[in-house]
This record gives structure tokens, C-alpha cells and sequence, in this order.
């Protein structure tokens, strides 16, 4: 095998190389930008689900708000049942 032989051999092998490195490169951006994508659907999904629970969060707050505004309704119903009822017995029992 002359030298310029050896040359050639060695270019050819480098080229080979070469296009074995830029090849991977190529995959590896597909496969980067791959992941930039499900990285941004994930970041939507959190964004969403972090807007569904303030949502469910101060939904569950009206709903304690009007519980309690019920539960107190009731309370005032029956505080003026007994005080009627307390004065019916005393009016029963004078007269």
C-alpha cells in the first residue's frame, strides 16, 4: 500500500467518523427537541391542574361559607322554637 493510499484510507475512515458524530448529533436534537415538547405538555398539565384545584379549592370555600350560614339559619330557627316553646309552658303554667 503506497502512502497516498494510506491517506485515503485514513480521510475516508475520519469522514466516516465524522458522519457517524454528526448522524448521533442529528438523534440527539430529534430526541432534545422530543423532550422540549413533553416538558412543555407537562408544564400545561401542571399549569391546568394547578388552576382546577384553586378552583375546587375556593369552591369548597363558598360551599363551607353557605354550610355555615345554613347551619346557622337553622341554629336561629331553633333558638326562637325554644323560646317559644319556654314561653308557652310559662304561660301554661300561670295560667
Amino acid at each position: 500500500m503506497s502512502t497516498l493510499e494510506n491517506i485515503d484510507n485514513l480521510i475516508n475512515g475520519l469522514m466516516e467518523k465524522v458522519q457517524m458524530f454528526v448522524d448521533e448529533r442529528e438523534m440527539l436534537l430529534t430526541e432534545i427537541a422530543g423532550l422540549r415538547s413533553q416538558l412543555a405538555d407537562r408544564d400545561r398539565d401542571a399549569v391546568r391542574a394547578a388552576q382546577e384545584a384553586q378552583i375546587a379549592l375556593e369552591n369548597a370555600r363558598m360551599d363551607a361559607l353557605r354550610l355555615e350560614q345554613e347551619r346557622s339559619d337553622i341554629e336561629s330557627k331553633l333558638q326562637g322554637l325554644n323560646d317559644r316553646l319556654i314561653s308557652l309552658v310559662k304561660d301554661r303554667h300561670r295560667g
